[in-house]
């Protein structure tokens, strides 16, 4: 029983410093974070930035070569959208594509620019009214619209979008089979839109 006892004194005297030496822990201070991911919407334009019909073929349609665009379109959206769109578009209606000859006054009217979007249904004129905040009547063509959701917030898609110029009749009112020998040229703007 003594050497119990012994064993016990020990061991308490030997807890003794150990007591002594415990940790000491200081104050608290604190270091805020703050981190912001800016929404962003982007069109990129990989290839198909020139293109050109070196000889056009009256009353017919005509496909661009340098072709088709191909578009990347990406985004970093805030909850609450619920679409994103691509347009192509021209900035007037009758002057899609304008004569370069001073005696000539006709020009080629967006409506007979056509699109067809991945190669895939039909080629559609850009002569319609646009649903967004640019462009303007009869001058563009909504491409595609992609749903946004929950899993795709921060996302992007690449399409290509093959060009015709259709000679083979009416567009905007103006008998197309009857285009006068010139050099015309224009520039079509594509352009990505989310909403709401």
């Amino acid at each position: 029983m003594k050497s119990l006892t012994r064993w016990i004194m020990a061991c308490a005297v030997l807890a003794l410093p150990l007591a002594a030496n415990a940790q000491l822990n200081s104050n608290t201070t604190n270091v805020s974070l703050s981190a912001t991911l800016n929404e962003s919407l982007s069109v990129t334009l990989n290839s198909g930035a020139t293109q050109s019909i070196t000889s056009l073929t009256p009353a017919a349609v005509n496909s661009f070569s340098g072709g088709p665009a191909n578009v990347t379109t990406a985004w970093v959206l805030k909850p609450g959208r619920t679409a994103v769109a691509l347009y192509a578009y021209f900035d007037a209606p009758t002057g899609a594509m304008v004569h370069t000859d001073s005696s000539n006054t006709v020009d080629i009217p967006a409506a007979a620019i056509k699109a067809q979007l991945n190669g895939a249904g039909a080629n559609n004129a850009l002569g319609n009214s646009l649903a967004s905040t640019f462009g303007g009547t009869a001058t563009g063509l909504q491409l595609f619209s992609q749903s946004i959701t929950g899993t795709n917030k921060n996302s992007s898609r690449t399409d290509t979008i093959g060009l015709q110029l259709d000679l083979s009749g009416p567009a905007n009112g103006q008998d197309m089979t009857q285009l006068p020998a010139d050099t015309y040229t224009g520039t079509m703007h594509i352009r990505a839109q989310a909403t709401p």
